[in-house]
């Protein structure tokens, strides 16, 4: 909601100088707000957060557990979604497969330098 309000604001604004920059900021977040992964992600946050609204944390291994259920509850619903095309389900997938590794191996220790 806040991208499309900004980008509103933005694309009413006065030409001037910088619009070819402008343009190209206002389009960059608006694919953004278009791309599945960048929405399903947000959305997971956005759980996440209200779930833990007006409750402190100290530990992010915390968050870090929630995120990664809310991710896979969502994953599980948009697996059985008919009308979802099945290349964004294994794009969404292989996202889960890439949280997952980089979480395990946080806890291992060791360092994720490249995810294949």
């Amino acid at each position: 909601m806040f991208f499309a309000r900004f980008i509103k604001k933005t694309a009413v604004a006065a030409p001037s100088a910088e619009a070819p920059k402008k343009k190209a900021a206002v389009s960059a977040e608006a694919s953004l707000a278009n791309s599945t992964l960048y929405q399903f992600k947000r959305n997971v946050l956005d759980l996440v957060a209200r779930m833990n609204q007006g409750v402190p944390h100290v530990d992010c291994e915390v968050i870090k557990r929630q995120t990664m259920f809310i991710q896979t509850q969502l994953l599980h619903s948009l697996s059985n979604d008919p009308f979802l095309p099945e290349h964004l389900k294994i794009m969404l997938m292989e996202y889960h497969a890439k949280s997952i590794r980089a979480t395990l191996c946080e806890r291992r220790g060791e360092h994720l330098r490249r995810v294949v």
